[in-house]
Formats: C-alpha cells, sequence, structure tokens
C-alpha cells in the first residue's frame, strides 16, 4: 500500500498549521500493511486539536493495534484550506499514521459525539473517493461503521453509513474485527452483502439497509421492520460492565500540535444515576460502572510515566459521584504532591462537591480546574428537568464554610 505523503507533502507549506497532518506522536503506531489482515481506519470528524484527544478514539486506536494481524490508524478532518488543495492535486482523504489513503481499509470506523461532525464525514467520503450513498458501495469499498452518543439515533444518517454500533464500543471493535477476519479468510463469500449480513446477525450492529423505516405525519419514526427474515428484529447496545478489564489509554497519545486537552484522562466511571430529563449522555451509558480506585491508581501512575503530561483529568459525566472519589483524589494528591501534576475534575456537579475535595486538588499549590454549571436559572426550573440543585448547594459551592463569614447566607441556613 502506497502513501500518498510524497503528494501531501508538498501541499503543507501551503496551509496553515501543517503539523496537524504529520503524525508520528508518541503513542501512535504504525504497523506492516501486508502483515495485518484486518484493517481500520478510525475517524473523529473533526479537526485534528478536537479530535485527538479524543478519549473513544484512543482506546479503540488501542484496543485494536494490540492485536498482531489487526491494523488501525486515525483521520480527522482536514482545514478548508488543505481541503481545497487535495482536490485540485487528487489527494485523497488520508491516515496521519502512515498516510495511506482511507479507501484502501477494511473498514472506516466514525466515532460521532455530536451531530455537528455529520457534515465533515460526507466530506471524508468524497475526498476519500467512497460513494456518499451506502446503496452505491461495492466490495472494492470499505465498510462505513457508525458508533458514538450521536449515533445511538443512526437514521440521520442511515444512507450514508454501512453499519451503527449502539453503546459501548471496546468489545464491538474486536466482535467486528473477528467476524471480518472469518470473512476474508472464508474467500469472501457473498460479497458486501453477506458481510453486512454476518455483522447483523450479532444482534448489537444495526445495518440499515436490513431495516424499513416508517414515519409519522410529523416526522417522527412510527416503526423499524427488517426487510429479510434473516435479520434480527431488535438490535441491542453494547455495555462494557466491568471496565477495570479495559484500563485504557495506556499509551496516550501525545500531541505535536497543540489541541483543546493536553492531559492523561482517565474515566473514572461510565453512566449516571441522576436522570435529568435532557441528557442523552446520561441516559444511552447507563447503568452506572466505576473503575475501582486501585485500577485508576495504576493508569495514571502508568500513563503519565508514558506520556509526561503534568495534568492528570478524572473524567466521567459527573466525576464527583463516584463512590470513592474523596479517596481517588486523596491518594494521587498525596503521591503527586510536591511534583508538577495537577489533578482535574473537569465535570462536576455542586451538590456533590465540597471544601475536602478543593483541597486535596490543590494540595501541591498548582492551579487545577474544576468545572460547575448552575443547571439552571431558579429552582423551578431546575425541579422541572430534575436538577435537584438547591440555591443552597449553589451558594455553598462559590463560597464554602468559613467560621468568620457571615456573608453567604441562604434562608433557614446556619451562618458562614
Amino acid at each position: 500500500m502506497r502513501s500518498v505523503w510524497p503528494q501531501l507533502e508538498a501541499l503543507l507549506p501551503k496551509v496553515s498549521k501543517p503539523i496537524q497532518y504529520v503524525g508520528g506522536e508518541l503513542g501512535a503506531v504504525v504497523k506492516d500493511w501486508d502483515a495485518a489482515v484486518v484493517r481500520w481506519a478510525l475517524m473523529y470528524p473533526d479537526a485534528y486539536e478536537v479530535g485527538l484527544p479524543n478519549q473513544g478514539v484512543q482506546i479503540l486506536y488501542e484496543v485494536l493495534n494490540e492485536r498482531a494481524d489487526v491494523l488501525a490508524e486515525r483521520t480527522y478532518a482536514v482545514w478548508p484550506d488543505l481541503e481545497k488543495l487535495m482536490r485540485e492535486h487528487g489527494v485523497p482523504q488520508f491516515t496521519v499514521d502512515a498516510h495511506r489513503p482511507v479507501r484502501a481499509f477494511d473498514l472506516f470506523g466514525v466515532s460521532f459525539a455530536t451531530e455537528l461532525g455529520y457534515t465533515n464525514l460526507l466530506t471524508a467520503l468524497d475526498l476519500a473517493g467512497i460513494p456518499l450513498a451506502s446503496a452505491e458501495r461495492d466490495d472494492t469499498h470499505p465498510v462505513v461503521v457508525a458508533g458514538g452518543h450521536a449515533a445511538f439515533n443512526p437514521e440521520p444518517i442511515a444512507d450514508f453509513i454501512d453499519a451503527a454500533v449502539l453503546g459501548d464500543g471496546e468489545e464491538a471493535v474486536l466482535e467486528i474485527t473477528d467476524i471480518v477476519r472469518a470473512w476474508k479468510r472464508d474467500g469472501s463469500p457473498g460479497g458486501r452483502d453477506e458481510l453486512l449480513l454476518r455483522l447483523a446477525r450479532t444482534e448489537s450492529v444495526y445495518v440499515p439497509r436490513f431495516y424499513d423505516v416508517d414515519y409519522l405525519p410529523d416526522g417522527r419514526i412510527q416503526r423499524v421492520v427488517p426487510n429479510r427474515p434473516d435479520v434480527p428484529f431488535r438490535v441491542h447496545k453494547r455495555t462494557t460492565m466491568d471496565l477495570d478489564a479495559w484500563p485504557y489509554p495506556k499509551k496516550p497519545l501525545v500531541p505535536l500540535a497543540e489541541t483543546v486537552h493536553e492531559r492523561y484522562a482517565v474515566e473514572i466511571f461510565r453512566g449516571c444515576t441522576r436522570g435529568c430529563r435532557f441528557c442523552q449522555a446520561g441516559m444511552i451509558t447507563r447503568p452506572v460502572r466505576e473503575r475501582s480506585i486501585t485500577t485508576v491508581g495504576q493508569m495514571v501512575k502508568e500513563g503519565l510515566e508514558f506520556s509526561g503530561f503534568t495534568e492528570v483529568g478524572l473524567l466521567s459525566l459527573s466525576s464527583a459521584d463516584h463512590s470513592e472519589i474523596g479517596d481517588i483524589c486523596s491518594g494521587l494528591a498525596e503521591r503527586y504532591e510536591g511534583t508538577n501534576v495537577s489533578l482535574s475534575l473537569p465535570s462536576t456537579r455542586v451538590d456533590a462537591f465540597n471544601i475536602t475535595l478543593a483541597e486535596e486538588l490543590s494540595r501541591n499549590g498548582r492551579r487545577t480546574g474544576l468545572t460547575f454549571a448552575p443547571e439552571g436559572g431558579s429552582e423551578r426550573i431546575r425541579k422541572v428537568i430534575n436538577k435537584m440543585v438547591t440555591e443552597e448547594d449553589l451558594s455553598c459551592a462559590a463560597c464554602p464554610p468559613r467560621p468568620t463569614r457571615t456573608w453567604c447566607r441562604s434562608p433557614g441556613s446556619p451562618t458562614r
């Protein structure tokens, strides 16, 4: 498989931030094309600076590349200046690892965090020379697999994807890989249609071509039914229950260019118990699954040693809700006291935060990150959307208790 690097390199002096297309980051993997049986191109459909820190793609990238006969490379959306030059000079959508054309891979996996990535997928398909409509693709084109929160309802992009994975991807990508490997080993019987049928029969991969969708007059979906008898009626959500068995990323990607997040991120738990009425992520990631304090500590130790990052982000939908969050923070703060490592809780509810957590996060004297949200403009609105946060919770989060202060009081509360 020939690299497009010679053609691409000549274009880079003419674009802004050319470093984002070069690859070669610490943690990146380049494998022998001919030694791999199954080849994945993984895409976060946004610019490099947004896509590289994405936890989901990094996890899948590492999980797949740990298999000896599997190859996974990354691709991101290119900026308009490079897109224009690529079209003028016939350079296709490429991976940043070995600059191989995306069209040459067996599978093209796209992780959608938001619906804004839909159009970037179409641009990438067009640049890659892959037909936009899945019905127009043949055996020479990769199977386009969508995943992520914005693919949980895949109908808006059903005409453009070949398959969708609902829910967690760690185990799903390995199952898909095994199916593709077996199909290729058998001589690719039945072509693309047979491969998609094998994926659909798992009952955990939605293949739009095998289902008919009826709509109500107002545009809502009325029903989704199989259009052939050997396809399951229901597609199940994938749920990785034991997070301790999947301590990824072990070797995080360290960017060459500036990115939106430059830290070692550990997902301390997945799911949420809060049940906020508007929260898509909280609903589709249920049930709550926690990583143990031992696994979190080991991941932080190995991740920092490998990457050299100086910030650790403890990630989840509401990090302070972890049952052992106090012990996790105090343990990490004690381990890294006197170093230049800082801890951050990027997603914290005001009613779960306390002064003890704040003191642990700032123990080594470095500034750290905390993200709070008022949740709603009034207590009535917060109750309507199931955000059970009171005015007192907001006041106490902003002004923690101090023995001599009297200016932060809520009705019925003791003097602050």
